[in-house]
């Protein structure tokens, strides 16, 4: 048996500006699973469960701004705010 398909889109906007020659600043925004798309895991496959080839659980996202060391599968969407000087 084949499961459903992964769905997942992550974006990244920043914005820089220059104040005066050599100071800068840079303002950004971070989005994972920005389309808040659920997706599952994959069909019971044991011939003799009587839940056979039925999805009974949905799976977490694995990207995430925290990485793999977080613990668990993070579910929704997660917005991450940056803001950066340079000199």
């Amino acid at each position: 048996m084949r499961g459903p398909g992964l769905f997942n889109i992550d974006l990244s906007v920043t914005k820089n500006f220059k104040s005066g020659e050599r100071v800068g600043f840079a303002l950004g925004a971070t989005a994972c699973n920005i389309l808040n798309h659920q997706n599952f895991d994959l069909p019971m496959n044991g011939i003799k469960e009587s839940h056979l080839g039925q999805i009974l659980s949905a799976m977490g996202s694995n990207a995430s701004p925290y990485g793999a060391f977080f613990g668990g599968p993070l579910n929704g969407r997660i917005l991450q705010v940056t803001g950066k000087v340079t000199f």
